[in-house]
């Protein structure tokens, strides 16, 4: 997971704001990541409690901490540039963002990633 300051000046990100659950939330948007996330901090907004993941698991921070990944908002609605699209946002402890957007919701936008 990336700090912010190293994200925002990163050519391989994405930042900005996003509307999920009709909150707008400052997002990263990173092909890197595998699976979307959100902050106890943002979902604590959605008013739903989240479902537990069947098989918890650890995800790695740039400076070297691992955060355990236990629950999961599932087909969350997300907006881009006025369209509704669908994502699982995993509840995971961070600070830098309310929310970064994997692979996973790219994914589902049909998104096309040019390297």
């Amino acid at each position: 997971m990336r700090g912010r300051q190293s994200s925002e000046a990163s050519p391989d990100v994405v930042t900005g704001t996003l509307t999920v659950q009709s909150h707008d939330v400052y997002a990263l948007i990173d092909p890197g990541s595998t699976l979307s996330y959100v902050t106890p901090y943002a979902s604590k907004e959605f008013g739903i409690e989240p479902e537990q993941l069947h098989k918890p698991f650890s995800v790695s921070t740039l400076v070297g901490e691992s955060i355990m990944a236990i629950r999961v908002y599932r087909n969350y609605v997300d907006m881009m540039h006025g369209w509704d699209t669908m994502a699982d946002l995993i509840k995971l402890g961070m600070v830098d963002f309310d929310v970064i957007m994997g692979i996973d919701w790219l994914y589902s936008c049909f998104a096309k990633v040019d390297c």
